[in-house]
């Protein structure tokens, strides 16, 4: 029997004999379709060892949307909601000296000291003012995790549209002040959302991305040191991503979970 099936059968049999009917009806879909990854097979194992986390939802009304979007059918797994199974997600509730502290952060900390080096800096900035720039970023590459860029990126309209969305936008500007990479990362209550993260493919060598989100997790740890929220940040999903961006956002301290939606006054998902 190939390695992968065998992996792909034990995912299985953990599944079954945990989940009851919903472990059943994983089993054989994971087993289906993981199994000619074995890597992925082996995350999805890591993930059914995990507890799962509960996080509330609220505020406006881009928070409920945030939440409906979280909670939806899964488009090939209509047993599991689209974004339950594999977050990477990063816990904000360590002390401030603990944010990047250890062995696990020495690649991440030696980056963006030759980051800051270079003369890139980190700040918010209004992106209606910065369309252009946003776009010179966006056309830096036709490929983005080897996938062609979606169009919507690429239109001035639509991305003006996106940019009136509720929620603080961090820059990473090189020393002339040039836009070369950004989020956008709205607090949908215990939680803040990288919902778009972007870099310019020439200056990805100079490490902009490990500034860029070594500073803004740092800068929603202060807000949740002010205010009390977000307790956690999310930067979307890990099975669906390259090794590459699973290698990123683990060096950034992100990791798996099994995650339960709740809307505040709700039910969760």
């Amino acid at each position: 029997m190939k390695p992968d099936a065998v992996a792909g059968g034990q995912a299985a049999r953990t599944l079954s004999k945990g989940g009851g009917r919903w472990g059943e009806r994983m089993a054989g879909r994971l087993a289906a379709s993981l199994g000619t990854g074995r890597l992925r097979i082996a995350i999805a194992l890591r993930l059914l060892r995990r507890p799962r986390v509960r996080i509330e939802l609220f505020g406006e009304d881009h928070c409920r949307a945030a939440y409906a979007a979280f909670t939806a059918r899964h488009p090939k797994f209509p047993f599991v909601r689209r974004k339950s199974f594999g977050a990477a997600l990063r816990d904000l509730g360590a002390p401030e000296s603990e944010l990047f502290a250890g062995p696990r952060f020495e690649l991440l900390r030696r980056k963006v000291r030759r980051t800051r080096r270079l003369g890139y800096q980190v700040r918010l900035f209004e992106p209606l003012d910065a369309l252009e720039a946003i776009l010179r970023v966006h056309m830096s590459s036709k490929l983005r995790q080897g996938r062609a860029i979606r169009p919507e990126y690429l239109d001035h309209g639509k991305l003006a549209a996106y940019c009136v969305q509720p929620g603080p936008w961090y820059g990473v500007f090189d020393a002339q002040q040039v836009l070369r990479g950004y989020c956008h990362l709205p607090v949908v209550g215990e939680c803040c959302v990288f919902s778009r993260i972007m870099g310019d493919v020439d200056r990805l060598e100079d490490g902009i991305m490990y500034l860029l989100v070594h500073d803004a997790v740092a800068a929603m740890h202060r807000l949740r040191e002010r205010t009390g929220q977000p307790r956690w940040a999310f930067y979307d999903m890990v099975l669906g991503g390259s090794q590459g961006l699973r290698d990123f956002k683990h060096r950034c301290g992100f990791d798996l979970y099994r995650v339960s939606w709740h809307w505040r006054g709700g039910a969760s998902r």
